[in-house]
């Protein structure tokens, strides 16, 4: 009987061996009684797009024009070989508040030219190159045009001209008048308004006129004319 149950006791172990490795099996194969572990997919390393920041589109501010660009009336410019009688500005006056009359200035030569004391670029230049005109010829007279009688007024003239040279002439006038000589040498401005602390600027052409000590229209010179070509001119002509 010992032989017997000897024999029983491995039998029993062996076949629980068996059991226990098919149930190991089970547990390892992924059979439906286990638990599966999700598989993670690795994310693929995508390139970073670079954000370009779009360029604003800044829209362009408009410039003035300049006034030296505006058109002068085909009756300019005169030559020196087809003199004419310069308009006289009539009814315009003086700082002081007299009338005045181009026919004061006979015997000198004289340049004309419009603009308004407020420019804050041709006007200035201009008169820069007529002063130099003054060093090399002082004999020449020079008549500054107001085509802004709004602030250009006798009064304002006064203290603008007090320290300018006394061949330098500064004169003013009704609107009306005004227009009318600027009509008479060709000459083209309007008012532009701005958002400026001055509320508005003049927009002219910018043209000087040479009168001989006769009285006669001879040349117009462009704006940017330096002051040695218009010296070169009244140097031609007869002394007054």
């Amino acid at each position: 009987m010992s032989y017997t149950g000897a024999t029983v006791r491995p039998i029993r172990q062996l076949a629980l061996l068996g059991v226990l490795t098919l149930v190991a099996a089970a547990c390892t194969s992924g059979d439906s009684g286990s638990v599966a572990t999700p598989k993670l997919t690795a994310t693929p390393d995508v390139a970073a797009t670079p954000v370009v920041a779009a360029t604003p589109v800044v829209p362009a501010t408009p410039e003035p024009i300049p006034s030296a660009t505006l058109p002068v009336a085909a009756v300019l410019p005169a030559t020196l070989g087809d003199p004419r009688p310069a308009p006289p500005l009539v009814d315009l006056v003086n700082p002081d508040g007299s009338a005045f009359d181009l026919a004061d200035f006979a015997g000198s030569p004289t340049l004309i030219f419009f603009g308004y004391t407020h420019c804050p670029d041709v006007c200035p230049a201009t008169i820069g190159e007529l002063f130099g005109v003054f060093k090399a010829a002082p004999e020449t007279q020079a008549v500054f045009v107001s085509v802004d009688p709004e602030r250009d007024t006798p009064e304002f003239l006064a203290k603008w001209t007090e320290y300018m040279p006394e061949n330098f002439h500064a004169v003013t006038g009704s609107p009306g008048a005004i227009r009318r000589a600027a009509d008479d040498y060709g000459v083209k401005y309007a008012r532009v308004e701005t958002t400026s602390t001055a509320g508005y600027t003049m927009s002219h052409s910018a043209d000087v006129f040479l009168i001989d000590g006769d009285g006669q229209l001879l040349l117009s010179y462009p704006f940017g004319t330096p002051a040695a070509d218009i010296v070169a001119d009244i140097s031609t002509l007869p002394a007054g």
